[in-house]
């Protein structure tokens, strides 16, 4: 019995080592299972939070392509809470609200004050925000920004008023002298402020021989000197519309329809002002300048007055040019074709032809 007693407490001791064994395949295959679902549950979520990442993204470009600036900005600003160092969300929130300060149209002043506060705090707050990661020519570039949105807070919202747009303008062109947006936009400040006009003019040409960012360049130059009745802006206006002729460059139309009832027509424009418009450029490029203007344009004018004001312009160029005889006898064939009409063209080819006859 004893014998039985002692082989079954050895079997039992054979056999424990054996169970224990098992015991332990058993738990590490659990815990083998638990981590596969583990990571199998983090896969998943991961992949979900990452694919909800790609549609905010994609959702926050296609705000900002179709010029929704503050939504866009606004989606990019809720990624950045999960992730505030999330580098495609902050370049693009940046890069978004770079193109809002530039395309940036004010909403109507209410009772409270303007509308636009808000928008351009949000523009404020991400523009101070870069200036702390970006460097070189790209600070430049932001600070930049940052004046041009102080002076829309002056000027349409009206609740700044101080030299922190002017300041922050050049503040950039310390930091990159060549600063094509600094250039532009000091440039276009300058004239709206009633600055020095010949230094105004300086910095555009210095912003257009970048080459960087042109259309920009061009509607800051062009939306400046629109209807600046100041000697010299006429000039300055041909000799960009000159220039962008030459280059290929595109124009709006309703900037050629101003250039056009600004510099060249004879209703609108006094003898001395034409001179000054006629006299920016050589007689041959004024005159193909003042065609390309002229194209497409639909002054509600019929062909007979149109033609009129081009021989009329043609007349001032050989006058300016000292072609005196050839130019009062293009000025006394117009007088005869308008012998029975009125008007400021008759009256200044009147005038004309008695300058002209006392020489």
């Amino acid at each position: 019995m004893d014998k039985q007693v002692k082989q079954s407490e050895q079997g039992a001791k054979s056999a424990w080592p054996d169970v224990m064994s098992w015991v332990g395949r058993a738990t590490a295959l659990i815990g083998l299972f638990a981590t596969l679902a583990g990571g199998v549950t983090w896969f998943v979520a991961h992949h979900r939070q990452q694919k909800e990442l790609r549609a905010k993204m994609e959702l926050a470009q296609t705000q900002a392509s179709h010029g929704e600036y503050q939504a866009s900005v606004q989606t990019y600003a809720d990624i950045l809470k999960a992730n505030s160092l999330y580098v495609p969300a902050l370049d693009g929130q940046l890069n978004t609200t770079v193109q809002w300060v530039e395309d940036f149209h004010g909403a109507p002043r209410d009772d409270q004050g303007s509308a636009s506060a808000p928008a351009l705090d949000q523009i404020m707050a991400v523009l101070d925000a870069a200036m702390t990661r970006v460097h070189g020519t790209e600070a430049a570039d932001i600070q930049a920004h940052i004046g041009w949105a102080h002076w829309l807070n002056q000027h349409i919202a009206q609740r700044e008023f101080g030299p922190a747009a002017e300041k922050n303008l050049r503040a950039a062109l310390l930091l990159d002298p060549s600063n094509v947006y600094a250039h532009a936009m000091l440039g276009n400040w300058m004239l709206q402020n009633g600055r020095d006009l010949t230094e105004a003019v300086r910095h555009f040409d210095v912003a257009v021989s970048t080459g960087k960012v042109r259309p920009f360049v061009r509607i800051f130059q062009l939306g400046g000197l629109q209807y600046l009745d100041k000697p010299g802006a006429r000039a300055a206006q041909i000799k960009a519309a000159n220039d962008m002729r030459k280059a290929g460059e595109p124009i709006d139309e309703s900037y050629k329809s101003r250039i056009l009832s600004f510099c060249f027509d004879p209703i609108v424009t006094d003898h001395r002002e034409l001179v000054e418009s006629l006299s920016a450029v050589s007689q041959d490029e004024t005159l193909k300048t003042y065609l390309w203007l002229s194209e497409n344009q639909d002054s509600g004018q019929d062909e007979g007055a149109k033609a009129a004001n081009r021989d009329f312009i043609e007349a001032n160029l050989l006058e300016i040019a000292g072609k005196r005889q050839e130019s009062l006898a293009k000025y006394r064939l117009l007088q005869h074709e308008l012998a029975n009409q009125g008007g400021r063209l008759k009256t200044s080819i009147d005038e004309s032809i008695a300058r002209l006859s006392h020489i």
